[in-house]
């Protein structure tokens, strides 16, 4: 993959993916050894958990590795009070913090290329939390605007139900169905996600569904599955941050954090294409979460990466591909698809805007 522009800078401060999924199967399996695309950090670091042994993180952007290594120090060495104050988590996430943020900031031990990174960061925000400080962050506070423009005083009753047949009948009888068309409408295409956050560099479209019949079905998915006040992502869409303590996502739960904390196996920080690394075969992996990333691909390496990759895997390995739009037609010899086996984890995965599919690698 080349580096573009979209792949420079903060992309991701919270994230977009909702790795409850593969925080559990991680767990499920056992796996020593994990290669996951960095992100943030939050969708990345929460598989550090008991028996992993080792743990590759990868990005083409630097900067998404120094937000990762910030992160990681901050699970480290913070409690989880502290950790919810410093990122900004409700019910930690006004101003009233800044203060309390940067003490945290200043007692943190950081490599010499985080602290200058990040220092340079808060002294322009007046220690403002980065948590939403991200290019996709930053795009969706100004989808949330519109939604509330549109939707008006009530526009948020969507997500103040406790009760899932309750929430289910106000969707199918009483939601504004038409005017939420509208929106969805006016932003779920690929001109505004160009102009807003990927530059010129979107996904190129192969599902049959035009986009606004895809995030139709993809908010209904999520309006009827599960609670809407679950969803850090539903939250983002609504109110541009996370408002209430049931939608902070599993990075900033308390078990994960526990986990983090007491992950006692190693790190590793990758700045290199994740199949050029997986292709020579240093090291294996029992579980790979690649994100979205394959969406991305292109003409031989859409068609062969799957295949390009098996060096970097043990038999048996467990990869978690996340389809954004966009299916890869891969050669997929060598993996067994188990994602029937793990459906009611993809059904209560809180984002809903991917297709994801889940292998095993069974080489011959």
């Amino acid at each position: 993959m080349s580096e573009k522009k979209y792949f420079k800078g903060l992309n991701y401060t919270l994230g977009n993916e909702d790795t409850t999924l593969e925080y559990k199967l991680v767990r499920e399996y056992h796996s020593k050894s994990v290669f996951a695309v960095c992100g943030s950090g939050g969708r990345s670091l929460p598989l550090a958990g008991p028996g992993v042994e080792y743990l590759a993180l990868s990005d083409l952007s630097h900067e998404q590795l120094l937000l990762a290594k910030l992160r990681l120090s901050t699970y480290k060495e913070l409690s989880y009070e502290e950790f919810l104050t410093f990122w900004g988590y409700f019910p930690s996430d006004d101003d009233n913090f800044r203060d309390s943020r940067k003490k945290i900031f200043e007692k943190l031990n950081l490599d010499q290329d985080v602290r200058g990174y990040f220092q340079q960061i808060f002294e322009e925000n007046q220690f403002v939390s980065v948590l939403y400080t991200g290019k996709w962050e930053r795009t969706f506070q100004v989808l949330a605007k519109i939604t509330r423009t549109l939707l008006g005083k009530d526009f948020d009753r969507i997500l103040r139900f406790d009760d899932l047949n309750a929430q289910k009948n106000y969707y199918l009888n009483e939601f504004p169905i038409n005017r939420w068309k509208a929106i969805l409408f006016l932003v779920g295409n690929k001109t505004m996600f160009n102009a807003l956050l990927y530059k010129g560099h979107f996904i190129e479209k192969n599902i049959p569904e035009g986009h606004f019949e895809f995030y139709l079905k993809a908010f209904e998915r999520l309006f009827t599955q599960s609670l809407a006040q679950n969803s850090f992502f539903v939250q983002l869409c609504f109110y541009g941050k996370i408002q209430t303590l049931p939608g902070v996502p599993i990075e900033a739960r308390i078990e994960a954090h526990k986990a983090i904390k007491d992950y006692q196996g190693a790190v590793h920080y990758l700045n290199e294409d994740l199949v050029q690394h997986l292709q020579k075969g240093d090291k294996k992996y029992d579980f790979l979460s690649l994100s979205d990333v394959p969406s991305y691909f292109k003409d031989d390496l859409e068609k062969n990466f799957m295949q390009m990759i098996r060096p970097g895997l043990n038999p048996g390995a467990i990869v978690v591909n996340r389809y954004y739009l966009r299916i890869p037609d891969c050669d997929l010899s060598g993996f067994t698809e188990i994602t029937d086996k793990h459906r009611n984890l993809v059904e209560q995965e809180l984002v809903q805007m991917y297709t994801i599919k889940i292998y095993q690698y069974n080489p011959v």
